[in-house]
């Protein structure tokens, strides 16, 4: 006979609320669920109106169907609130791209100044050739300047540095330390 500890209900009675209370902020709720490990009132409500929302008998218990249904409706949600991969990548073959540099780092080059194009007006998106061509010597020599780098038109660790963190930055949602020109 297996038994269900105290401790081991009010675990998932609490991992029931959170996902009720992210459910809850994602539909603008006044006050969501603050998870406390203990089937009050406010849970059983949140319950049902999950339940309703769902086409669950509306019960305000969790039996199995309603925990499927919160809990996939929690994963999906957290699904959405997922970040993109950062992107730490630099050239192992010396470290450098410079113009007549062909291959899959250029190209790599090539698909970060294309991520930072679209928030500074003076650059043009690079078309993804994977040669390091004018038109990407140029988009590096812009994006060094904007960052304060010497202006070379040549990708050294500086520039992969600079151009990984705008990407990450853009892509991550995180506050940007520096002004978009």
């Amino acid at each position: 006979m297996k038994v269900y500890t105290d401790e081991q209900k009010r675990r998932h009675i609490y991992d029931l609320q959170v996902c009720l209370r992210r459910i809850q902020q994602e539909n603008d709720h006044p006050q969501p669920l603050v998870p406390d490990g203990i089937f009050g009132a406010e849970t059983a409500e949140a319950v049902r109106a999950h339940q309703r929302q769902n086409g669950l008998p509306v019960s305000g218990q969790a039996d199995r169907a309603t925990w499927d249904s919160i809990f996939g409706a929690y994963e999906q949600l957290t699904a959405l609130d997922a970040l993109p991969a950062a992107v730490r990548f630099f050239p192992a073959e010396g470290g450098v791209l410079s113009p007549g540099d062909r291959g899959a780092a250029v190209f790599v080059l090539q698909l970060l100044l294309g991520s930072g194009a679209p928030h500074f007006a003076n650059l043009a998106p690079v078309p993804l050739t994977g040669e390091y061509d004018a038109e990407t010597e140029t988009a590096v020599r812009v994006m060094q300047g904007v960052f304060g780098l010497p202006p070379t038109g040549v990708a050294d660790c500086a520039t992969w540095d600079m151009l990984a963190g705008l990407h990450n930055a853009l892509y991550e949602r995180a506050p940007l330390a520096w002004a978009l020109p």
